[in-house]
């Protein structure tokens, strides 16, 4: 067992800080209540990460892994920013038109396999993620992003936390800030989606800050710590548990080893067991 960790130190180390990552800035688009309109980005993503596959495959495998990545932030750009222009200031129903645009993402996406050959297979990769299939260039590429994406959001906190408490205080208000806030978790979810999949990355933004929240955590520092500690424990023990399981795939059984750490310390929380 020790061997097999050994083997896929750089990925384990690679998805746990990603998945840090995702977890703080979850935290900010929790605040700012969009949640519906990051799960269209990151299909958005799935999209122009399909697109991105079905060029390469059919013209050039130069940029097997740029174009893909390309694509992917375009993608997740047009996303939100087409979300962006419809729903506009509309106060009420705004998750109605976002699932509206999520709906005509996933069949994109599926016309979209349909048109290229061998997309299938991509697609549910892309959809469920395989962490153990991670490339070491990969590996480094994720573990690079996640160390950058954290310096920003621990160097701008407060400024962060203030923008997100004004959006929460003063109504709806545009993703995109003078910090780059709205670019940045685009680019890192479009990243995330291409070569972690699409469930990793919703899981990881949006299951630790819920938990937190329900387990009634005073104070942001506690929130985050606990977003911190949920999202990485649970990434680096799922992963390992399901080399211990070989036929376990590995996102799902991550997800699981969350929503069981993330319901067992809400719980103990709100017994006053726990922090």
């Amino acid at each position: 067992m020790a061997n097999m960790i050994a083997i896929y130190a750089l990925a384990i180390l690679a998805s746990t800080a990603y998945a840090i990552a995702l977890s703080l800035i979850g935290i900010h688009l929790a605040a700012r209540d969009r949640s519906m309109q990051a799960l269209c980005a990151g299909q958005g993503a799935m999209f122009g990460t399909l697109v991105g596959i079905g060029l390469v495959q059919q013209f050039s495998e130069i940029l097997e892994n740029v174009a893909p990545f390309i694509t992917a932030a375009i993608g997740s750009m047009l996303a939100f920013f087409l979300s962006e222009k419809f729903v506009g200031k509309k106060k009420s129903s705004r998750n109605t038109y976002f699932i509206a645009i999520f709906s005509i993402l996933v069949a994109f996406s599926h016309l979209v396999s349909c048109i290229f050959p061998s997309l299938e297979s991509h697609m549910a990769q892309r959809y469920f993620g395989d962490l153990a299939t991670m490339s070491t260039q990969e590996g480094k590429v994720i573990i690079a992003v996640a160390i950058l994406s954290l310096i920003f959001l621990f160097a701008r906190c407060k400024a962060l936390t203030r923008e997100s408490f004004d959006s929460a205080i003063l109504g709806y208000e545009s993703l995109i800030s003078p910090s780059f806030f709205g670019i940045i978790a685009l680019v890192v979810i479009a990243l995330s989606v291409q070569v972690l999949g699409f469930l990793f990355t919703m899981s990881c933004l949006f299951l630790p800050t819920a938990f937190a929240a329900h387990g009634n955590r005073s104070g942001l520092w506690q929130h985050i710590i606990f977003c911190i500690l949920i999202a990485g424990v649970s990434t680096a023990l799922g992963f390992i548990l399901s080399l211990y399981v070989s036929h376990a795939p590995t996102v799902p059984v991550i997800v699981l080893t969350m929503l069981m750490m993330g319901v067992g310390t809400s719980g103990l929380s709100r017994w006053k067991v726990f922090g």
